[in-house]
């Protein structure tokens, strides 16, 4: 083993030396840690319509992970095109829209939880008009993205589906001086984009051989992901849609697999939207949204109809009928299929200053919501019919400067579970008698100091904000998720001077509204701070800043969870130690420094949880890490990453403290273009200040990665993306108190092929 150990880091050596003769290119990243995003343009910078969008990672997000992209709220990931740390956005698609556009990247987990890791400015030009097909040589259009439906962290149902809940763009007309704007003009476009991925592990090697997986440890696999776009305006009639189709040639991974599963279809239909527009009216039809009241019903994500419609300046009209739980396949197409399955609202608005947009609105909501026991495609648990039916306001307002903004929401709804003939065939359960209950919030913000000039180049700015939330006991709804029996608030300040920024922080919340006697009231109290100070803005030149003054950062937090008093007959006098008392605290420094070719960070966090619950006050913890990271950019095409760190933890009550060292390298390497090779080094140590436990953890993995791409008109296009990848993995546990000794190791080749085609 140790010889295997040796000829893998011998391996890393060499390549290294490879690349320091043979020039290439690709960002610098380490495997694991923190996942960033840059982009290769500037905030300032004008980009055309069918410029080449780019952003790198700092690292391949894992096995389990995927990256998702955003302009303003509308899901592009569909769009773009990943290879290992890059992704890029295919403009012969759908052009950049037109204007400033926010992008955001996100991080999504296994679990469909999304994490924004970066956000940027984006400015496009204006779109270069599209070819008209009926009306004409002067006839011209052009499709800016409209408005999008999709929620990030709404419930997912694969990688193809996730990228598919989305809305297209909407066609406008362009109105030229050559053309009048009332003049009707006619287009349409047909965008269809399938891919083909084949996915293969050839090899895979364990030891002991009683590791090895029973089942596939060697597998071929081939996914298909297709989409099928339409665009098309014909006079005051606009229409776009999308068909996503998503399949597997491993029948666990088809979409139905979990309701069907071998009959699941091994192609399937993941989403679909429609939307069309006559005059000012606009219909979504498939998975689409509704809702803006946050406790009644927000942003309800499922396959249905949505509406939305002015009537005159001051009123608006928005509704929705949805199914109550996420579709896939052509099963239940409309949505609407199951009616005591579905949701179903309504909202009017009511502009009281239509020439200044949410000046002064008022919304008002109607809801109803009849589910039966019926699972997701995503979900998988046993769970009772319920329904509920309730009335929401809405109220916001902001003044004319956008320096004071207020809004607050209200919603009252009867729950109850009705009779369910699935989990109760005879009808002998007790039914619960249906609950009325309310829930209510108030957001308010105020810019104290806009700009004010402290010098030439620094102005001073600072924001104050103000957050209430409240659910009575029981509270529920359908169509939003309110956390019931609780009260909390949270006051807040930021500001900024010039580049450096600072806020604070204050939170408070508490349950048991009622105060019921035998329940134990939970009361939490959290305080926050934070600091970015770049030296480079304080001292020297701003124009020309120094890159060895550092940029330095701190945050503090730390809250205080306990209980209020010893309930009566709630089993707690018994055992007071039960009622829980804790104090956490957590820090973080850092530091960091950027020079053209070189950049260097250092991190120090450090915990602490002090326990002040009766007879466990000495059952405290503290740990502390201290992070080193290293960046060589020798050649624009070649890059080196070295991270060191050192974790701490000492449990008080039992006076052990246990140690963390690890150590990783990274290297990347573009041999020529489109082509892109890896390497990746991690070694870490762990083990308890006594030398009982002694644990040992190795990895080293190396990828080579090849794009290649042809586009000769709009139907005529060909991508390729092939990756080959070597990865091996050893680990030692001891534990000399039980005479441990355990050895494990897997070295795994992956192999993927993906077609893109149109």
């Amino acid at each position: 083993m140790r010889k295997n150990l040796r000829f893998s880091i011998v391996l890393t050596v060499f390549l290294a030396v490879v690349f320091l003769i043979w020039p290439g290119s690709l960002p610098a990243r380490i495997r694991g840690g923190e996942l960033s995003a840059t982009v290769n343009f500037r905030a300032d910078e004008k980009l055309s319509p069918d410029a080449l969008l780019e952003i790198t990672l700092s690292r391949p997000p894992d096995e389990r992970e995927r990256i998702a992209v955003t302009f303003d709220q509308t899901d592009v990931s569909g769009l773009f095109t990943r290879t290992e740390n890059r992704l890029r956005y295919d403009a012969g698609i759908l052009p950049l829209p037109a204007g400033n556009t926010g992008l955001k990247v996100y991080l999504v987990s296994a679990d469909g939880l999304w994490k924004e890791i970066a956000g940027f400015q984006m400015s496009v030009a204006d779109q270069t008009p599209s070819e008209p097909v009926a009306d004409g040589p002067e006839s011209e259009s052009k499709t800016p993205p409209a408005e999008d439906g999709s929620i990030p962290g709404s419930d997912q149902t694969s990688e193809t589906a996730d990228a598919a809940e989305k809305s297209e763009p909407e066609a406008v007309e362009n109105q030229t001086e050559e053309t009048p704007a009332s003049e009707k003009t006619r287009f349409f476009n047909f965008l269809p984009s399938f891919t083909i991925n084949m996915k293969s592990q050839p090899f895979q090697s364990n030891f002991p051989a009683e590791n090895r997986p029973a089942e596939r440890a060697t597998s071929n696999d081939f996914t298909f992901s297709g989409s099928i776009r339409n665009e098309a305006r014909i006079g005051g009639f606009s229409a776009d849609s999308n068909f996503d189709l998503a399949g597997s040639s491993f029948k666990p991974e088809t979409l139905q697999f979990g309701s069907k599963g071998r009959q699941a279809p091994d192609v399937d239909l993941a989403s679909y939207l429609i939307n069309f527009q006559v005059g000012k009216a606009k219909f979504a039809w498939g998975h689409t949204s509704f809702g803006n009241n946050r406790h009644l019903v927000s942003s309800f994500s499922s396959r249905g109809i949505s509406f939305a419609m002015p009537v005159g300046k001051r009123f608006d009209v928005s509704a929705g009928v949805l199914n109550g739980t996420s579709l896939v396949g052509v099963g239940n197409f409309t949505g609407l299929g199951k009616v005591r399955h579905q949701v179903q609202g309504a909202t009017l608005g009511i502009e009281l200053f239509p020439q200044r947009p949410n000046a002064m609105r008022l919304e008002f909501t109607g809801f109803n919501g009849y589910l039966q026991a019926l699972n997701g495609v995503s979900e998988g648990r046993i769970n009772d019919a319920e329904r509920s039916r309730g009335f929401g306001l809405r109220f916001l307002t902001s003044d004319s400067s956008d320096r004071f903004r207020l809004e607050i929401g209200y919603a009252l709804s009867r729950f109850f579970n009705p009779q369910d003939t699935t989990l109760d065939p005879e009808g002998e359960a007790v039914p619960l008698p249906a609950v009325i209950r309310s829930a209510s919030y108030i957001e308010a913000g105020y810019q104290v100091l806009k700009n004010i000039k402290l010098t030439e180049s620094k102005n001073l700015n600072l924001n104050f904000a103000f957050k209430f939330e409240v659910a009575e006991p029981l509270y529920r709804s359908l169509g939003a998720s309110a956390s019931a029996d609780r009260l909390s608030q949270d006051y807040s300040a930021d500001g900024s001077i010039g580049e450096m920024t600072f806020s604070f922080g204050h939170s408070r919340s508490n349950d048991n509204l009622r105060r019921v006697a035998s329940i134990l009231r939970s009361l939490t109290r959290g305080n926050r701070f934070s600091l970015a100070v770049p030296f480079s803005a304080l001292v020297g030149k701003t124009e020309k800043p120094s890159p060895f003054l550092p940029r330095l950062g701190y945050s503090f937090d730390r809250t205080h969870q306990f209980g209020e008093g010893i309930p009566v007959g709630g089993g707690f006098e018994i055992d007071p130690a039960s009622i829980p008392d804790q104090v956490n605290t957590n820090q973080t420094f850092s530091s960091a420094w950027q020079f053209e070719k070189f950049n260097f960070e250092y991190t120090y966090n450090r915990t602490q949880a002090d326990n002040r619950q009766a007879d466990f006050e000495l059952n405290d913890q503290i740990g502390w890490t201290h992070g080193i990271s290293v960046g060589v950019n020798p050649l624009q095409t070649l890059s080196f990453n070295v991270g060191l760190n050192f974790d701490t933890s000492k449990n008080l009550e039992i006076s052990q403290t246990n140690r963390t060292k690890t150590l990783t390298l990274g290297a990347n390497w573009q041999p020529f273009k489109d082509a892109t090779l890896s390497g990746n080094f991690s070694n870490t140590l762990s083990g308890d200040a006594a030398n009982i436990i002694n644990n040992r953890n190795a990895n080293f993995d190396v990828q080579f990665a090849y794009n290649f791409r042809i586009e000769k008109s709009k139907f005529r296009k060909f991508g390729m993306q092939a990756f080959v990848r070597f990865a091996d993995t050893y680990a030692r546990n001891r534990d000399f108190s039980f005479e441990v000794n355990d050895r494990t190791r897997t070295r795994i080749v992956n192999a993927g092929l993906t077609f893109n085609f149109f």
